[in-house]
Order: structure tokens, then sequence, then C-alpha cells
């Protein structure tokens, strides 16, 4: 059985990407450029095997941070896009032990509200965009206690967030976990970092992005390691 979340995931149905933003990174201000283009939550055709979700933060410093989930959860993509046009970053298969895959590409955004990525995956990925994500997030949606269920019903992670957006949990296999979400002021998304600390010594920090459905009831967090060796995707509920 494994213990830790960058294992024991199951690819579990996409929920949160698709209903609301996702965040990582502080919370600077916008700041003018092209990579500012790519700020909100895009989608790919309905239809599109695999589909995509994108998850596009205001840019800083000439980029912006962009994460891209399979919506089977099988994979995610963690970028920078440039204002230069240039896309940089990892591409992880979630749930295994493989080693992620470095990024180089290009980006384009149109008028119509359309995302082009090349050489990310599948040679290219088309997007249109489904919400700027331009409203700030509201801290106290995301206090309660969450649940998810991994590693094929093996595993269960329960965290309480405070109001605050202090997090605490553990899971049913020996791990802890501590940390933040923090509502960014400047785009509908949750700033994530998560220290999961198992029995078996290993402790590992995630530092990535969180999201509410509509419902909020729903929340999902992606995320890599600190040494971006490992990307997860945990899926929560109420």
């Amino acid at each position: 059985m494994q213990k830790n979340l960058s294992l024991a995931l199951s690819a579990l149905a996409f929920v949160a990407l698709t209903a609301c933003g996702g965040g990582g990174g502080g919370d600077d201000a916008a700041v003018p450029g092209p990579s500012a283009q790519v700020q909100g939550r895009w989608t790919t055709a309905a239809g599109s095997t695999p589909a995509y979700t994108a998850i596009g933060l205001p840019s800083s410093g000439g980029s912006a941070a962009l994460w891209v989930l399979a919506n089977d959860a099988s994979r995610l993509v963690k970028l920078s896009a440039q204002d230069s046009g240039a896309l940089t970053g990892k591409s992880y298969a979630l749930g295994q032990r493989v080693a992620a895959t470095n990024i180089a590409g290009q980006w384009s955004a149109s008028a119509s509200r359309s995302l082009g990525l090349t050489g990310v995956v599948n040679g290219s990925l088309a997007l249109a965009q489904a919400d700027a994500l331009t409203a700030a997030a509201a801290q106290a949606d995301a206090a309660g206690t969450w649940k998810a269920t991994t590693g094929g019903n093996a595993q269960t992670v329960t965290w309480t967030v405070a109001a605050s957006g202090a997090v605490s949990g553990s899971s049913t296999t020996g791990c802890t976990y501590t940390g933040t979400l923090a509502a960014q002021a400047n785009v509908t998304v949750y700033t994530a970092a998560v220290r999961e600390s198992c029995s078996d010594g290993v402790s590992t920090q995630y530092n990535g992005v969180a999201t509410l459905n509509p419902a909020r009831n729903a929340l999902t967090m992606v995320a890599t390691s600190a040494d971006e060796s490992v990307g997860v995707a945990l899926f929560l509920s109420k």
C-alpha cells in the first residue's frame, strides 16, 4: 500500500478546475504584457480525447503560471508562459514512478479568447476560455472539513481548513498534513502550500493551486514537490 500522495492517488473524476480558478504563486498585481492573456480557466473542446483544463494566473515579471490537468487525472503539466511566447515547464504522469518530462514549447492567444499550446501534450492543445477568473477568491469559502479517497479506495485523506486558511489533517495510512490555503485577491484561486509527513519518515512539501466548484463542496489541489520532481492532484469533497 502506498502511503504518500505522489503514488497513492487514483484517477478520479476531474471536478474543481472545470468550475473555478486555480492559483500558484503569490498575490502579485497583474502587469501589462502578452502573458497576461493566459489568465483564466481554459478547456479543450467537448469530445476531446483526452480532455484537458488549464488555469492561467495573472502575469508578473514577464511571465504567467499555467497549470494544465487531464480531465481523467492522468497527467499534470506546470508551465511558465513568457511574454516572448515561449513555454517552459514540466509534465507529470500522476500516480506513477516516472520521471517528470521537461517542456519547451510555444503559446498563442487570440481575440476570440482561444489559447493554443504547442510542445505540451500530443503535439498541441487548443483551448477556449471558460472564465476570466478576475474575481477575488473568498477565504471563508475554503473553510471546513474535506475528504478524499485515493489509491483505489485504499487511503482516505481528511483535511480541516480553518477560517484563516490553515490546513491540518491526516490519512488512514499514517501521514499528517500541515500548511495553508490562501485566497488570492487578484484571481479566483487559492495558493496551496502543504507539507505531508508520513510514518515511514518521508516528508514532502507540496506547492501549487487549489480551486472550488460553484457549490463550494468540491476542492481540487494540483501541486508539485518543492524540487518539482513530483506532481500530484488531490480531489476533496465535504
